[in-house]
C-alpha cells in the first residue's frame, strides 16, 4: 500500500471522514442547494442539450460502456 501525501504531509485516506447521506445545505456561485454529500448519479436524460464551452455536448453513454468493456 502506497502512502498518499498532501504538500509533503502523508495521510491515510481511510482514517478520514466520508461523504454522509444527511442533507447538506451548501452554495454554488450564488445557488443554495440542500443535498447530501453522497448520493445515487442522476439518471441521464438524452433530450436534454448541454453545452460547454459554446459546443453542443452529445450523450455518449452506451460508447463509452463499449469502451470499458472492451478493456
Amino acid at each position: 500500500m502506497t502512502k498518499l501525501q498532501y504538500r509533503g504531509v502523508s495521510y491515510d485516506n481511510a482514517a478520514h471522514e466520508q461523504p454522509s447521506a444527511q442533507p447538506v445545505d451548501h452554495a454554488y456561485r450564488g445557488q443554495h442547494y440542500d443535498a447530501p454529500l453522497r448520493h445515487e448519479a442522476a439518471p441521464v436524460d438524452t433530450d436534454v442539450e448541454l453545452q460547454y464551452r459554446g459546443h453542443t455536448y452529445h450523450h455518449r453513454q452506451a460508447e463509452a460502456s463499449q469502451q470499458v468493456n472492451q478493456g
